[in-house]
């Protein structure tokens, strides 16, 4: 007989199993079909996630009923129904359809009623870390910092899926997003060095908008930023619009968290070999799997090798980089992940710009050659080592509360020599130029704990988060440079003497920014329709600036605080359907000058409106979201008009706009993504003649792409997959003064591979690729406004091909 203790843990646990199920409801299917399955015995989770990926089940429940569940795995032939049975054998776990029909894993106990097994229809299983093998993500952990359904966040996030990642091999973060709505993934043009995003017409990495497995990439100066490896993820995660209210001080426009590639509890063997464009040769490898028989530990590691040119003569994008993770499972309450990363980056090419006249204007002498390299090879170079460690711990303490805590310590240091032009003279051929010696290093220290509590009262559901995060990081840069010999910039001559540059280091500064941050959130549900969001959080930051020895600037102390807020309401229909509407702030020190009396700004804030509606057909992997936003930037630093050579913080801009993002598996042969995105971008305030009213400079209004995926099933091409995607940017202008327009432009993007084990069964697990983007090697420029009246060329044509291993 069970005790009145256990049944009330059973009930418990049932009903907050129910608050993060999946908004999206599954048709029954007729039993009686049956298909053929080999799936070890081994770990649950990783056995449910295969059955789930072949036989087409969507589960949903907590991950901590999987976590250090064995199966006896599952050979031969079976229905749906009797496959799943056959996996959860012994478990203690059985599946619930609810009266919507969605399918929700729950323990087998007498308070739980055990249905007969039902098939159903959908997608693998799927947590908001762990490996997704679909195209389209259920679930997230970036917006609420709980693992929650996207389908039930009242705020416009996006995920692009290790899937969708290996299908495009995009070769930076920024390229990840080419094809996600209100996202400019390579804002800055032609740059090896870092990432430059920015989210509904906002930067979103100067401020510290790209995250890492949910904490902060901060960096003091866009020299100084990191780049990511794209191996080394397993999904990209972008949250548009203000998020200080769970992560401080961000940018407007949203964030950007990519989450590193996990231990595995099947094991995992790949191998890699690339070639491209540029004389691009890479090898990656990606190994996991069980540590331990009872699955208590296991491991993960990931590493690349890259040797590659660019599109500009002499600029390098060498690459070598180690990511090794494991986990600790004790039991299934508790669970510790460490993951850590080495990094070392060898670019040469710095800042890279060329004059107006030649690239976005006619020059009498034609245009300048789009791989003109205005340094020299000898002189420059661009060498970037990092490495991070650190861990993420979770611990169940009874069936309402978790406690969890996500820490890292990461160190990178760079060294620059970079020559760069500053201006076309008269005669239209020769630059003059400028020469930069730096080294700088960069520390940070992060620690987030929270304490969510999952309870129920009636037919309200709880989800309740508190927690407090801390981040320290420092910086101590040496540099400086004089003026060098100039450049014909239609015959370039190298190999000149820059030795006297050692000797203009006026730049020895120490920044430092400390930030504590203290946050309650609550996510409430009613009666399985309403959603309810609310969080607070109040911000405490120092920052200064410490110059030493020939460095004759100013020293800079400032503390800031601010308290933002959040909400938002949603209605689930029962047709998929979910309209919602949020509110949300941001803010961010304005921490880079000083006002004209010396005194320190005030920090920079966001606010914005968002209404939406998201859609889900029922028993179908694909979702559509329209948004339609108001954002505003305050407190914007521009022109002081007393004295232009220093600022006031009363600047604003607005950013309003519609957003429409779709993802479909439409079949298992066909996927398609389209999105669109307008954002109308305006300076309402500014001290500088001729900018109120205007768009800022470039920031494109308009975007937009569609990409398709066709896989053949049968016959004599089986395997084989084809793929294609247009981008749009639309055009903006060279400056706030909207003196010039940057015309817009059209890329076409193709895909080709090849399932090896279609072939024959010899070659299982192996697989060839071919990818191209600006397939039509269409020339554009994506910015202006640099150094020198300088533009940037975007990227040309790239064509990679790849050879890859499984086993």
């Amino acid at each position: 007989m069970t005790s009145p203790s256990r049944a009330l843990r059973a009930r418990t646990l049932g009903l907050l199993l129910l608050s993060v199920q999946p908004l999206c409801s599954l048709p029954v299917f007729a039993a009686g079909s049956s298909q053929h399955y080999s799936i070890d015995a081994g770990p649950l989770d990783a056995a449910l996630s295969r059955f789930g990926a072949q036989a087409g089940i969507t589960m949903a429940g907590s991950s901590t009923l999987t976590a250090g569940k064995n199966t006896q795995g599952l050979q031969g032939d079976f229905s749906t129904e009797a496959g799943l049975t056959q996996l959860l054998l012994g478990s203690g776990l059985t599946y619930q359809r609810q009266d919507d029909g969605s399918l929700l894993l729950v323990p087998s106990s007498s308070d739980v009623l055990e249905l007969a097994p039902t098939a159903i229809s959908g997608t693998a299983y799927d947590t908001s870390l762990g490996r997704n093998d679909g195209l389209v993500a259920s679930r997230t952990m970036s917006a609420n910092k709980t693992d929650t359904s996207i389908m039930e966040t009242p705020q416009s996030i996006s995920v692009v899926t290790r899937k969708q990642i290996d299908a495009q091999q995009p070769q930076s973060i920024g390229q990840v997003l080419r094809y996600t709505a209100g996202v400019n993934g390579e804002a800055n043009g032609v740059d090896t060095r870092r990432d430059t995003i920015s989210i509904r017409g906002f930067d979103a990495t100067t401020g510290g908008g790209i995250y890492r497995d949910g904490l902060r990439q901060y960096s003091f100066a866009n020299q100084s930023r990191a780049v990511g490896e794209v191996y080394g993820l397993e999904r990209v995660e972008v949250l548009r619009g203000p998020s200080s209210v769970l992560y401080g001080q961000s940018s407007p426009g949203g964030m950007v968290n990519v989450i590193s590639k996990r231990p595995t509890d099947e094991p995992l063997h790949e191998l890699v070999v690339q070639a491209g464009s540029f004389d691009r040769k890479q090898l990656a490898a990606d190994f996991g799997g069980p540590l331990s028989d009872d699955g208590v530990l296991s491991y993960r590691l990931t590493g690349l090798w890259r040797e590659s040119g660019t599109q500009i003569d002499y600029a390098r994008d060498d690459r070598q980089f180690i990511a090794p993770a494991i986990s600790w499972r004790p039991s299934e309450d508790t669970s510790l992940t460490v993951l850590a990363s080495f990094q070392k980056d060898r670019n040469v090419l710095g800042y890279y710009a060329l004059p107006r006249v030649g690239t976005l204007d006619s020059s009498r002498y034609g245009r300048i050659a789009t791989d003109r390299f205005v340094g020299d090879p000898d002189f420059d170079k661009y060498d970037v080592e990092q490495w991070s460690l650190g861990y993420q711990f979770e611990h169940h303490l009874n069936d309402i509360w978790t406690f969890r805590q996500n820490a890292r310590y990461s160190r990178s240091y760079q060294e620059q020599r970079t020559i760069y032009q500053y201006g076309l003279d008269d005669d239209q051929r020769t630059v003059g130029r400028f020469g930069y010696l730096g080294h700088e290093e960069v520390k940070n220290a992060l620690l987030d704990n929270h304490f969510q509590a999952q309870w129920n009262v009636g037919r309200f559901e709880h989800t309740t988060l508190v927690g407090v995060d801390l981040q320290h990081a420092s910086t101590n840069q040496l540099g400086g440079g004089n003026v060098v010999d100039p450049l014909d910039i239609y015959a370039p001559v190298y190999h000149q003497d820059y030795s006297d540059l050692d000797a203009f280091y006026d730049i020895n500064q120490r920044r430092q920014l400390d930030q504590v941050g203290v946050y309650l959130s609550e996510q409430l549900k009613f009666d399985d329709h309403w959603v309810f969001n609310l969080g607070g959080r109040q911000d405490w930051a120092r920052s200064k600036t410490i110059h030493y020895a020939t460095d004759t600037a100013a020293d800079l102390k400032q503390r800031d605080h601010a308290f933002t807020w959040r909400t938002g309401v949603m209605y689930l229909a029962d047709n998929g359907v979910a309209p919602y509407a949020s509110y949300s702030e941001s803010f961010f020190p304005n921490i880079t000058a000083v006002a004209r009396d010396g005194s320190a700004f005030e920090p920079e804030t966001g606010r914005q409106y968002e209404v939406g509606i998201k859609f889900q057909p029922k028993g179908s992997d694909s979702y559509v979201t329209v948004s339609l936003f108001d954002l505003t930037r305050q407190n914007v630093l521009t022109a002081d008009p007393a004295n232009n050579r220093f600022s006031v913080a009363t600047g604003e801009i607005q950013s309003r706009g519609i957003e429409l993002e779709s993802k479909a598996q439409l079949s298992d042969a066909l996927e398609l993504m389209a999105n669109y995105s307008y954002s109308h971008l305006e300076i309402t305030r500014s001290n500088t003649a001729d900018e109120k009213g205007n768009q800022p400079g470039n920031t494109p209004e308009r975007l937009a792409s569609l990409w398709s995926q066709y896989t053949v099933q049968s016959g004599a091409l089986s395997g084989l997959a084809i793929g294609g995607g247009v981008r749009y940017v639309g055009p903006s202008y060279i400056d706030s003064q909207n003196s010039e327009g940057i015309p817009h432009y059209t890329l076409f993007d193709a895909s080709l591979s090849y399932d090896l084990g279609k072939l024959s069964s010899s070659y299982a697990g192996a697989k060839l690729a071919l990818n191209a983007s600006n397939l039509t090697d269409e020339t554009y420029v994506s910015q202006c406004g640099y150094t020198g009246d300088s533009c940037k060329y975007g990227y040309r044509r790239n064509v990679t091909g790849s050879l890859s291993y499984n086993w």
